[in-house]
Parts: C-alpha cells; structure tokens; sequence
C-alpha cells in the first residue's frame, strides 16, 4: 500500500464469510483510494474478535472501518454474536471518541448479506468509508 494522505484508516474484517468479506473490503478500499486516504487491513476469524483489535489499535490511527457479517440461523447464537459484538465495538468507540464506519451486515440469509456487501448494490463496505471519511472532516473542520 502506497502513502497517500495524512489520514491513516485500520479496516478491521471478520472473513467468516470469504465472499462477503471480499466484498466489503473491496467496496472500503475502492472508497479510500478515492478520495486517497492511506490504510491498514488486519483480518480477524468472526465478528466477536473485532473489538479485541479494534480497542489494541485504538490510538494508532485515524480512524477505523470494522466489517463483517453476522446471518441469522435457527439457533440463537445469531443474536448472541450480533448483541455482544455490536455493544463491545460501540462502548470501546465511544469511550475513546473512535472515528468510525460500520459495515456490518445483519441478515437473515446468505442472498440478502451477499446483496448488501457487493459494490453495484448495497455496498455497505463503500458506506461505511463514506461515514468514516464524514466523520473525521467534521472533527477535523
């Protein structure tokens, strides 16, 4: 990865779902390049080890893009993932005023979560650099 800018963004990926994760990464790094901020990607195995790099990695950057996706199964562990993760990456965020987009995608079957990640339709990675990259002008103004 080439220097591009003076903001430096950890995109932090849980590749439970190769496909999914692929394409959100796409959607956040086709983002970052535009608008050439300079980034770091570490990869983590779900989505309930996100916020263990996420608060490792809480000063070392500018601002922070967390992806992955959580589908919905016949057992609860869908809620159980999805309430902890999404609790524990918001309270280390908001205790230490992280610039941050989420692309995290909750869905209730494989279709509707491969929709939302690729780029030519939801591209939630795409958005979640969006919300990065808005919020980190805004502090920055």
């Amino acid at each position: 990865m080439e220097q591009k800018d003076s903001k430096n963004i950890l995109i932090i990926i849980a590749d439970f779902y190769d496909e999914i994760s692929s394409n959100l990464k796409n959607g956040a790094i086709n983002y970052l390049n535009k608008i050439k901020y300079s980034y770091d990607i570490k990869f983590v195995p779900g989505t309930l080890e996100i916020p263990i790099v996420l608060s490792s990695f809480s000063r070392k950057y500018d601002g922070f893009i967390v992806l992955s996706c959580i589908i919905k199964g016949e057992t609860d562990h869908y809620d159980v993932v999805k309430n902890i993760a999404l609790s524990e990456i918001y309270k280390i965020a908001y205790a230490n005023n992280l610039i941050m987009g989420s692309g995290i995608i909750t869905a209730n079957n494989y279709e509707q979560a491969l929709s939302r990640s690729k780029i030519s339709k939801e591209n939630y990675g795409g958005r979640a650099a969006v919300a990065c990259h808005k919020l980190l002008s805004l502090i920055n103004e």
